[in-house]
C-alpha cells in the first residue's frame, strides 16, 4: 500500500511539472512575439535637441570610388563637380546657431552680424552670443595647461570674396578652366556667403595646419568640444557630403544639446539637419550689414 501511494505521488508530481513547463514556454513564447519593435534613433542628452528617426536622410552625395571612405579626396581632379547655383537663404533667428552655409546655401550679404572678443589678449571675434561660449571653452582647456588660441573666427563678406577669388586666380594659373577653378577653390575657401566665418559662427583655432589633429589641443576637442556647443565641422570621412576638405581645425558652434546630437549621430551637420528637418529656407526678407575681419581658409 505505501509503495502505491509512493508511485502515485511521483506520478502526479511529474504531471505537475509537465504542465508547469508547458505553460511557461507558451506564455514566454506569446510575449516576445507580442514584443515591440525598438526604432534605431540617435538619443540626444536631451529632449530639446530633436532626435533622428530610422528613416535614412536623403542627402546628395558623390558616389565614391570603391576602397575606405577615409581615402577619399576631395581634390583630385576625378572628384571635382561643378559648383551648384546657391540658394539665398532666410535666417531662422530661433535657431540661429543652426544655420547652414555651404556651396549650396548662402547667407544674404547684408546680414547684420554683431561681433565679439572671444579669448584673452585676442582681437579674434565671433558673433556675440558665440564668443561668450568660446570664452568659456577657452578658459576649461586653459585650466588643464590647454591654450585654444582664436585664429580667424568672424570674417567680413568681402574678406570672404577677396580669399575666394585669389584661390581661383592660383587654380586658373594652373590650367584649369573657371568652373574648374572655382569648384576646387570652394574645397579651400568658400565663396563669400557660404563661410561660417561670415556668420561667426566658427572658429580656426591655433592656425590651419593639416597636422592639427595630432596634437593635444585637437585631442581635448574632440573630448571636451561638444560640452560647449562646438562640433568638428568638416571631418575627413565626410569630404564627399561636405564638398570640403579636411579641416581638423575648424570648429562650428551648434549649441550644447544639437552639438552632443550630432556628435553621438556620427552625422555632419549637412545629414544631421536633413535627417531632423531643419535645412534652409529660401530667403524672404532682406537684413541688414556685416562687420569686418581677416585671414583663410573656409
Amino acid at each position: 500500500m505505501d509503495k502505491r501511494r509512493i508511485l502515485m505521488t511521483i506520478l502526479v508530481l511529474l504531471i505537475v511539472i509537465i504542465v508547469f513547463f508547458t505553460v511557461g514556454y507558451v506564455v514566454a513564447d506569446k510575449i516576445s512575439t507580442n514584443e515591440p519593435q525598438t526604432e534605431a534613433i540617435t538619443v540626444s542628452p536631451s529632449t530639446n535637441a530633436p532626435q533622428i528617426s530610422s528613416t535614412t536622410p536623403t542627402v546628395t552625395v558623390t558616389t565614391l570610388p570603391t576602397g575606405s571612405i577615409s581615402d577619399y579626396d576631395i581634390l583630385k581632379d576625378e572628384n571635382i563637380q561643378p559648383l551648384p547655383e546657391p540658394i539665398t537663404i532666410s535666417i531662422n533667428e530661433n535657431l540661429w546657431f543652426l544655420t547652414l552655409v555651404n556651396n549650396q546655401y548662402r547667407m544674404p550679404e547684408d546680414t547684420p552680424v554683431i561681433g565679439a572678443y572671444c579669448a584673452p589678449g585676442s582681437d579674434v571675434e565671433l558673433d556675440y552670443r558665440v564668443a561668450v561660449e568660446y570664452r568659456k571653452m577657452y578658459d576649461a582647456a586653459a585650466a588643464e595647461g590647454i591654450y585654444l588660441t582664436p585664429y580667424s573666427g568672424l570674417r567680413a563678406y568681402s574678406t570672404q570674396k577677396r580669399n575666394y577669388q585669389n584661390k581661383t586666380a592660383l587654380y586658373l594659373s594652373q590650367g584649369y578652366n573657371q568652373a574648374e577653378a572655382e569648384a576646387r577653390a570652394a574645397m579651400i575657401i568658400m565663396p563669400p556667403g557660404s563661410s561660417e566665418h561670415n556668420l561667426g559662427l566658427a572658429m580656426d583655432i591655433i592656425a590651419t595646419d593639416d597636422n592639427f589633429y595630432t596634437t593635444k589641443e585637437y585631442a581635448w576637442l574632440e573630448k571636451n568640444a561638444a560640452d560647449y556647443g562646438f562640433i568638428l565641422r568638416y571631418p575627413k570621412n565626410k569630404q564627399h557630403i561636405t564638398r570640403v576638405e579636411y579641416e581638423p581645425w575648424h570648429w562650428r558652434y551648434v549649441g550644447v544639446e544639437y552639438a552632443h546630437a550630432i556628435k553621438n549621430s556620427g552625422l555632419c551637420l549637412e545629414e544631421y539637419l536633413q535627417a531632423v528637418g531643419l535645412m534652409p529656407q529660401a530667403e524672404i526678407s532682406t537684413p541688414a550689414a556685416i562687420p569686418t575681419e581677416n585671414t583663410t581658409t573656409s
